[in-house]
């Protein structure tokens, strides 16, 4: 690789931002997942994640909005970095 690729290829943005949401856990419509809703506004939480928060919880959750899959998903996934019980 040139000098010249690498710099072209640093000039990408990082594509994975992470997100915050807070709202509370609830069961998903996947039997054995998680869910978070954010006033209305739902995402499967991905990703296993040590904490005390459990079903019915309010949290606030730092994460990366997944890319949604070949299925047809009807909720959004978030790769899940932090969990914090409010």
């Amino acid at each position: 690789m040139t000098r010249s690729q690498f710099e072209t290829m640093s000039d990408f943005a990082d594509p994975l931002t992470a997100v915050t949401r807070r709202g509370t856990l609830v069961p998903a419509q996947r039997e054995g997942f998680i869910e978070l809703d954010a006033s209305g506004e739902r995402f499967e939480l991905l990703g296993p994640f040590d904490n005390a928060a459990e079903l019915g919880d309010d949290v606030e959750i730092t994460g990366v909005v997944a890319p949604q899959g070949r299925g047809v998903r009807g909720t959004p996934a978030m790769l899940v970095r932090h969990v914090r019980r409010l």
